[in-house]
């Protein structure tokens, strides 16, 4: 499976799960989080792609990428063995970019008549950039990815266990410890 195939609304939840997933104005956030809980259940150890497309930039699909994304960041801390240890959410590493739509012409007259179109226009001004979101989701952290000029970080959420669970999973062990025979 490559890292370009991609999840869209149209899959159905049984399809194969691949490393990117392409956040569209149709699907359904619940087959998106569901593709993606299922994704790090068999894969721990491999990083997930959310990303968003510069084609439609009248309706920005970044936000429905950032509601997946902290929906799914909360969903799998549920999902955490507690009795293992395991407490720590996920990485997320976010990249916000742009296509360039158009020409700007660099220098000159063309340039200052061209902005002063631009903010002459009666409506809005026309949008020369098209901005998408890629986010990148592991259980640990990426080697060389903090390095990166035009990449945000965000540490995992941590689980707090309340003190009724802290003290259910000493009880636990306690009993675990007496049934084995020395």
């Amino acid at each position: 499976m490559n890292s370009e195939e991609t999840v869209t609304a149209d899959s159905q939840p049984a399809a194969p799960l691949s490393d990117s997933i392409r956040i569209t104005r149709q699907g359904k956030i619940r087959y998106w989080v569901k593709h993606g809980l299922d994704f790090f259940q068999e894969n721990p150890n491999k990083p997930l792609t959310l990303h968003t497309s510069p084609v439609d930039v009248s309706q920005s699909t970044i936000p429905r990428l950032i509601s997946v994304v902290e929906i799914l960041k909360r969903e799998y801390l549920k999902t955490l063995d507690v009795s293992a240890g395991q407490l720590t959410g996920l990485h997320q590493y976010n990249e916000l970019q742009w296509e360039q739509r158009g020409e700007i012409p660099a220098e000159g007259e063309d340039r200052a008549s061209t902005i002063a179109r631009a903010l002459e226009s009666k409506n809005h001004a026309k949008l020369t950039l098209a901005p998408y979101m890629k986010v990148t989701l592991c259980t640990k952290a990426l080697a060389g990815m903090h390095e990166k000029k035009d990449m945000t970080y965000q540490i995992p959420q941590t689980r707090r266990l309340s003190k009724t669970a802290k003290a259910r999973l000493k009880k636990k062990a306690k009993q675990q410890t007496a049934l084995v025979p020395p």
